[in-house]
């Protein structure tokens, strides 16, 4: 299914496609007037629509809209931005593939890079929704301190940390919501695992190998998307 994305809401009847979209839409799929194509807002919607007008931005039809329920288990990924842009907008691509719900950028005592493009990350996470044909894009926050994020989150949070011999198992979940914590390439601090430890912040180890940061999220998604598949 060649999948699309605009931001309409279910009550909308025509919707004009960006110009990116539009392009992939008359270039690449070779789609034209009277053609019905598919299109998802992002929170859970795919519209079946016929285009009606062609150009820089396409206008469409809504011929029917189907919604679709989110899965039971949430996943937020609070993770230490990364030196190099690249790796890190690497990561954000494969998580929005495997179908995480939400990403907050912290910022920790090794965190070396204390900004990221939100805008860029945003455009990738459209495009990685689309391509992997979900319906729901997840949510890109602002960067926040870490010890401001403990304090605030509400979620079940699980910490990466090589200095536990906690397994990631089934059983050591108990809620629909987690939130995974991974720090820098230089792990948490101690002070900082002392205070999530007080903060009922559970920890676990991810193996033996030191993993990098994006490997490390990547993984832990991975196993945790494995015991509800």
């Amino acid at each position: 299914m060649d999948l699309f994305y605009s931001n309409f809401n279910n009550d909308d009847k025509l919707i004009t496609i960006n110009q990116t979209d539009s392009k992939h839409i008359t270039r690449s799929f070779r789609k034209k007037i009277g053609d019905i194509i598919k299109i998802t807002n992002g929170r859970g919607s795919i519209c079946e629509a016929k285009i009606l007008e062609e150009g820089k931005n396409i206008k469409v039809g809504i011929k029917q809209i189907l919604n679709y329920k989110r899965e039971k288990l949430s996943i937020h990924i609070a993770i230490s931005p990364l030196k190099n842009s690249s790796r890190f907008e690497w990561f954000v691509e494969k998580a929005t593939e495997l179908g995480i719900n939400e990403i907050t950028p912290i910022i920790t005592e090794f965190t070396e890079k204390k900004k990221v493009n939100i805008e860029r990350l945003e455009r990738i996470i459209i495009s990685s929704m689309k391509q992997s044909n979900q319906c729901y894009k997840p949510i890109i926050n602002d960067v926040e301190d870490y010890l401001s994020f403990i304090s605030k989150n509400n979620d079940e949070k699980i910490m990466a940390n090589m200095k536990t011999e906690n397994q990631l198992k089934k059983d050591f979940i108990k809620s629909d919501n987690i939130c995974l914590m991974i720090g820098p390439e230089g792990g948490f601090s101690d002070r900082e695992i002392i205070h999530a430890l007080e903060s009922n912040v559970k920890e676990i180890t991810l193996g033996k190998n030191r993993l990098r940061t994006e490997t490390a999220a990547i993984y832990s998604i991975s196993v945790i998307k494995s015991f509800t598949n």
